[in-house]
């Protein structure tokens, strides 16, 4: 099972998360947006990370959605928000996430986000029980893909 964990972050916070998930994941590759653009044919499940800011995600990761969105489609896919304003998920799902790929998605949930012009070094700001329930979505859909694969 081959798993890519995607983010583009500016505070910090989507980074601190992907590699809090890849922890979790064990043997799963981490990748960057804003370095590279990595090709996903190879993975099974891709887990995508983005701040949002103004209801919007970073452009590198509205970038990547929109070149990849068929092959997304394909794909085992869940994604993460890290977003100072929880509430508001639900309009960035719908203003940031094609509402095919939102409805095929395994798992969307806000992490909680670092309040905006603000810097942190704590972790008060992530919302712990929305990161557990996104690994318990994650573990389940891999058990299922892996049932359907024997």
């Amino acid at each position: 099972m081959r798993i890519l964990i995607l983010y583009a972050t500016k505070s910090g916070a989507s980074q601190y998360c992907a590699d809090l998930l890849a922890r979790q994941i064990k043997g799963c590759t981490v990748c960057d947006l804003l370095k590279t653009d990595p090709d996903i044919t190879p993975f099974d499940m891709i887990i995508i990370g983005s701040g949002v800011r103004m209801g919007k995600f970073y452009k590198p990761v509205l970038n990547f959605i929109r070149k990849n969105e068929i092959l997304l489609m394909e794909k085992k896919i869940a994604f993460y928000l890290c977003n100072a304003y929880p509430e508001a998920l639900q309009k960035a799902i719908e203003k940031n996430i094609p509402q095919q790929l939102a409805k095929s998605a395994t798992c969307i949930k806000s992490f909680g986000g670092k309040p905006p012009f603000r810097t942190s070094s704590d972790t008060h700001w992530l919302v712990e029980e929305n990161v557990n329930a996104f690994i318990h979505a994650i573990f389940e859909s891999l058990d299922e893909l892996n049932t359907n694969r024997v």
